[in-house]
């Protein structure tokens, strides 16, 4: 299997310092500046999936009373990379990181049968037949606060 570096670092190497765990919420991380929940369970460690089982995992899962989970996007998931770190070069926030390759819902362009992936070893991206078992790592947008709620 082919795999590329993405030379875009310089684009998506953004910090997750507003990373905290979310009060209340077992098994959740919560990102401030992107607004979205990130899965942080056993099974986002131990999970291996192909790309459709993880798309249709991140469906159905209901964590923290919460629904509508799904794969996060390549740049979503390329935010959580800390390259001070490695094995895992993860945000020190999450707590269950596999030291290995995770997918994205991102589909490679120049070929519809792969995706891209992030390996949370090196913090490297690849694209992977979506044939391939790989790690699984749901996120969740957070519900937007009305202003009549926040007065």
């Amino acid at each position: 299997m082919k795999k590329y570096n993405i030379l875009l670092l310089a684009v998506f190497v953004v910090g997750l310092s507003s990373a905290v765990s979310a009060k209340g919420l077992s098994g959740v991380v919560l990102d401030k500046r992107s607004g979205i929940y990130w899965q942080d369970t056993l099974d986002s460690k131990e999970s291996s999936e192909d790309w459709d089982d993880a798309v249709a995992y991140c469906d159905k899962l209901e964590l923290a009373g919460m629904e509508h989970w799904r794969l996060p996007t390549f740049k979503e998931l390329f935010s959580i990379v800390d390259y001070k770190r490695i094995k895992p070069a993860i945000n020190p926030a999450f707590d269950f990181t596999e030291e290995g390759t995770y997918w994205t819902s991102t589909t490679f362009a120049p070929n519809v049968s792969r995706a891209w992936t992030i390996d949370f070893r090196t913090g490297k991206s690849f694209y992977s037949y979506k044939t391939t078992n790989h790690a699984v790592r749901c996120v969740r947008d957070v519900p937007e606060v009305s202003a009549k709620e926040n007065k």
